[in-house]
C-alpha cells in the first residue's frame, strides 16, 4: 500500500489540483499506478491563534472542531473516493507545517502532496511559509502541485 498524505486549506481550487495530481497517476498517460494500492490522507490544519484586544483574550482552541471540515476538505475526499481511492480526513490544530509533517511521520506516509498557490513571477522563486517548512522539515519526499 502506497500512503499519500495531502494538506488541504480552505482553498478548493488547490485542493482539487492536489486529488487531479493523485488521481492521474493511474492514468495511462501518468504512471499507470494501481490506485487500488493507494491511500490518501487528507489533513487539514486550524491554524492556532491568540488574539487580545482591550484585555479580552480570544485563542483559536475556543472556534476549534475537530470534526467540522471545510468545504474544500470535503470536496477533494469526495473526488478521490469517485475515482476509488482509499480516503481518510485527519483534523488538526497548530501550526500548520508542524502538524503536517508530525501527521506524515505518524503514519509513515511514503509522499506529501503539497497544492501550491497561485504566484507572480518572482513569488513563484520562493514557496509558501507553510509549502518550504514542510519541504525543509519532512523526513519523506514533498512534491508540489
Amino acid at each position: 500500500m502506497y500512503h499519500i498524505v495531502v494538506p488541504v486549506d480552505e482553498d478548493e481550487t488547490r485542493g482539487e489540483t492536489a486529488a487531479a495530481f493523485v488521481t492521474a497517476l493511474g492514468d495511462d498517460d501518468g504512471l499507470d499506478a494501481d490506485l487500488d494500492d493507494v491511500t490518501v490522507s487528507i489533513v487539514n490544519v486550524f491554524k492556532e491563534f491568540k488574539a487580545v484586544d482591550e484585555g479580552a483574550n480570544v485563542r483559536s482552541d475556543e472556534f476549534y472542531d475537530e470534526d467540522e471540515y471545510p468545504d474544500s476538505v470535503l470536496t477533494v475526499r469526495d473526488r478521490l473516493a469517485a475515482a476509488d481511492v482509499a480516503v481518510d480526513l485527519e483534523r488538526r490544530h497548530g501550526d500548520p507545517a508542524d502538524e503536517i509533517v508530525e501527521y506524515a511521520e505518524s503514519v509513515d506516509a511514503d509522499l506529501i502532496v503539497i497544492p501550491g498557490r497561485k504566484r507572480s513571477a518572482v513569488g513563484k522563486a520562493v514557496f509558501g511559509s507553510v509549502t518550504q517548512d514542510v519541504i525543509l522539515t519532512a523526513d519523506r519526499p514533498v512534491t508540489i502541485v
